[in-house]
């Protein structure tokens, strides 16, 4: 849940006659001017707590319990307006670099909020693929996936033949291809540096990925703490394998989900207060995941190629905020060089 100042909060008991009401229709019967929907929209992005918990809609209440609230006036419009942006948003073509381009090999670096491919919910127009329209043409196909939220390295190899032979390389931990991504997390792992080796069963008919022992494919994620933060932490993430929301869902496994991750965290957004005198809070809605750098065998030569994407600015933003909190952050503003090692705590 946003960590909401204190002017903008409210809270409330539950009285005896709400007793094993759920939370969405006590919003309802307590605030008749506002719809269920908004409401629960609310519940849903994190912004109502319960004996100091992040809440669901359908939580059955109980006589006594303790309803943490924002200020509907000021919480809701917000909320509809960033809604509202996220469903329009579509990135123009400039926002999707090229990091790589020769006859056989298209490397771009994917910005956060942009679907690879169209899908359920989906706008026309607004993927990636529409925005590569002129390559897509001339041949060149997807190799692997990147979430509509996760920024960073993406490849296309012109041919079929090729994409198939370097889409197997892909899926095959032996196959010579490296991907390193950052991430930042809720809590700080320990130890610091460790692989989580879980079976995972692929999301499908709408459920979400899960770690299954029995049915479950081999999965096996490395990661290493870069920088800790208290109650957050930015690591490297190595997946070993490449199956679906694979680095999510063992994250979440670990006990240290993304900061943001409404399928397998606790949050659909987060606010959080910039420490520094007159500056803004950052608000973050999308899953603080980046594909940092994708090394693969090229599709023609089968040399090793090893491409590297920057860390996009909503994502330095949050880690310049956390470095101030942490007291480490340049407290005028400015992102500190990172090196390979965490810094002292």
């Amino acid at each position: 849940m946003p960590d909401l100042p204190p002017e903008d909060l409210r809270r409330a008991r539950v009285p005896a006659r709400d007793q094993g009401a759920r939370l969405d229709r006590f919003l309802v019967a307590y605030f008749e001017q506002y719809s269920r929907r908004q409401l629960s929209q609310a519940v849903r992005a994190g912004l109502v707590r319960v004996n100091g918990r992040v809440a669901r809609p359908g939580l059955k209440l109980r006589a006594g319990d303790e309803v943490e609230l924002p200020v509907w006036s000021r919480a809701l419009p917000a909320l509809a307006g960033e809604r509202r942006a996220r469903l329009t948003r579509a990135a123009p073509p400039g926002e999707v670099a090229v990091l790589y381009r020769d006859d056989d090999l298209l490397v771009v670096n994917k910005p956060p909020g942009l679907a690879v491919h169209g899908g359920a919910g989906q706008a026309p127009g607004q993927t990636l693929i529409d925005v590569l329209r002129e390559e897509v043409l001339a041949g060149f196909g997807l190799v692997h996936r990147l979430d509509r939220d996760t920024s960073g390295v993406l490849a296309l190899v012109r041919g079929e033949a090729p994409r198939k032979a370097l889409a197997a390389a892909f899926a095959d931990p032996d196959g010579g291809v490296t991907k390193v991504y950052d991430a930042v997390v809720a809590g700080v792992p320990e130890p610091a540096t460790g692989e989580v080796d879980l079976p995972l069963v692929p999301p499908g008919h709408g459920a979400p990925a899960r770690v299954d022992a029995e049915a479950g494919k081999p999965a096996r994620t490395r990661y290493r703490t870069l920088e800790a933060f208290g109650r957050a932490a930015r690591l490297e993430v190595e997946p070993v394998t490449g199956r679906t929301h694979q680095i999510r869902v063992h994250l979440a496994a670990l006990g240290h989900p993304l900061l943001v991750d409404p399928l397998y965290g606790a949050r659909r957004a987060l606010r959080i207060p910039d420490p520094r005198p007159g500056q803004p809070a950052l608000y973050l809605h999308r899953t603080p995941l980046h594909a940092r750098r994708l090394t693969l065998p090229h599709p023609r030569t089968g040399a090793p190629a090893t491409f590297e994407a920057p860390v996009p600015g909503d994502l330095k933003h949050l880690l310049e905020v956390l470095r101030v909190g942490a007291g480490r952050g340049r407290v005028r503003g400015g992102l500190p060089p990172v090196g390979g090692a965490p810094p002292p705590r």
